[in-house]
């Protein structure tokens, strides 16, 4: 847990930066070359220049501000971020290159490339972590960071290379300097990529706030537990970022056509997809919600000494912090796809505004567990405001016997596990593979069958 808090600093540190880097031109990309394929060229070389030119501004300002910064000021926090520096520009070539894929329809061959070398990667870590580094001692724990850093480096720099050999057959992949398109794309990211940057802002600044606002004797204690539920939800909401991200090209064009009756189908159906996966997501955590913290961390982050609270209470609060993200999520992309950014802006200067001030109350009185709730009533917030922003553009209808429909699919999956558990039981983890994959099945086709 000594290290985690580092990591969790650092993570949140860059990761704002690394959101200046990249304008938020993977979704700007998607809806422009969706819209205009003949342009795919000219859209993705200006693009790959402009990411190349943020990369360098602003990757320099992270590091020359925490070289100033005492919580960051260390070499090993400083090297650490170094080579983070140089994972960020991969990460931006490969996300504009997944921008093509997406746009393309052609996303197969990057779900089979970023699943193999994320096994290999996990690969590489097991063996630095239980095999050249078995021995806890500080110097040991330096070094094996610094190498798991590196295996990631290495992952991302083979998963672009790979992307980038396979989106060849789509159009050459190159850089282009037309000063006028930049400008252009640039003016048109903006406001969406600064409504985007604000939710970046008031999702991470909790991390930052509980490293300054927090006594110095628990502060660190008090990142590590609150990350590791954070960090959980993070992942899930990539889930749904993938989906809307895969149903923009779609919902691109529709709007560009005017296309209202399939813009409703698309976005009726997108919420009931969004709402089934929450709702598996949350019968499994109902499930198994001690062992899945204690798979990605220990039993020190649900037996705390120090807090009334500890991991397990925060990741109660996060699994609806994700279901508030999915559905606002599908307000925002409505605004995206319909070229509405403007309203986003609005929508997250407030909430951003909001949750800073509630977390700067609160955190010095109820530390991390009122920093998740601070979060969770932030997104209830945004997808009211996002509701609202989006009603005049379309109309949704909540299907509320769909809802019902899915929620006693839920419960019954719920009640079978409970019964295989109780009755048939063999070991944990087999149980979690046998039962799981049974289950999981059937969700996934009575749901189908449900959403269809």
């Amino acid at each position: 847990m000594e290290y985690y808090w580092l990591y969790s600093k650092i993570y949140n540190y860059l990761w704002i930066f690394a959101f200046l880097a990249d304008l938020w031109l993977y979704t700007i990309a998607i809806r422009e070359i969706s819209s205009n394929k003949s342009d795919s060229k000219k859209i993705i070389w200006n693009i790959m220049t402009l990411r190349w030119i943020l990369w360098v501004l602003v990757m320099f300002l992270a590091l020359w501000i925490a070289y100033f910064l005492p919580w960051y000021n260390s070499s090993l926090a400083l090297t650490w971020i170094f080579i983070v520096w140089f994972f960020t520009i991969f990460w931006l070539f490969n996300s504009s290159i997944l921008a093509l894929m997406q746009a393309n329809m052609k996303m197969e061959f990057s779900m089979f490339s970023a699943i193999a070398w994320k096994i290999i990667n996990v690969s590489l870590i097991s063996i630095i972590i239980f095999y050249l580094y078995p021995n806890s001692s500080v110097e040991n724990i330096d070094n094996s960071f610094l190498l798991i850093l590196l295996a990631w480096l290495c992952w991302i720099i083979i998963n672009t290379f790979l992307n980038f050999i396979y989106a060849r057959r789509i159009i050459k992949i190159w850089f282009l300097f037309d000063k006028i398109y930049i400008k252009k794309i640039f003016y048109k990211s903006l406001p969406y990529w600064v409504a985007l940057f604000l939710s970046v802002i008031y999702f991470k600044v909790d991390i930052i706030l509980l490293s300054i606002l927090e006594q110095w004797k628990n502060a660190d204690i008090s990142i590590a537990l609150y990350s590791v539920p954070m960090k959980i939800i993070e992942v899930l909401m990539i889930l749904g970022m993938f989906f809307l991200n895969s149903i923009l090209p779609s919902l691109s064009k529709f709007f560009k056509e005017n296309n209202k009756n399939e813009i409703v189908k698309l976005v009726n159906k997108s919420f009931k997809i969004l709402f089934s996966l929450w709702l598996f997501i949350l019968t499994l955590w109902l499930l198994f919600n001690t062992n899945i913290i204690e798979i990605v961390s220990n039993k020190d982050y649900i037996n705390s000494t120090i807090y009334t609270y500890t991991s397990l209470d925060v990741l109660n609060i996060t699994l609806f912090i994700l279901l508030f993200n999915f559905i606002s999520s599908l307000f925002i992309y409505i605004l995206i796809a319909s070229d509405n950014q403007s309203r986003l802006l609005k929508i997250n200067i407030f909430v951003t505004i909001i949750n800073i001030i509630w977390n700067i109350i609160l955190i010095p009185k109820y530390s991390f567990y009122w920093a998740a709730i601070v979060t969770l009533f932030s997104q209830v917030i945004l997808m009211c405001l996002g509701y609202f922003y989006s009603k005049d553009i379309l109309k949704i209808k909540i299907d509320y016997y769909f809802i019902f429909k899915i929620i006693v699919l839920s419960i019954f999956i719920y009640l079978l596990w409970i019964y295989f558990i109780s009755n048939f039981s063999l070991w944990i983890y087999l149980d979690l593979f046998s039962y799981g994959i049974a289950l999981i099945f059937i969700y996934l086709f009575v749901s189908y069958k449900i959403i269809k």
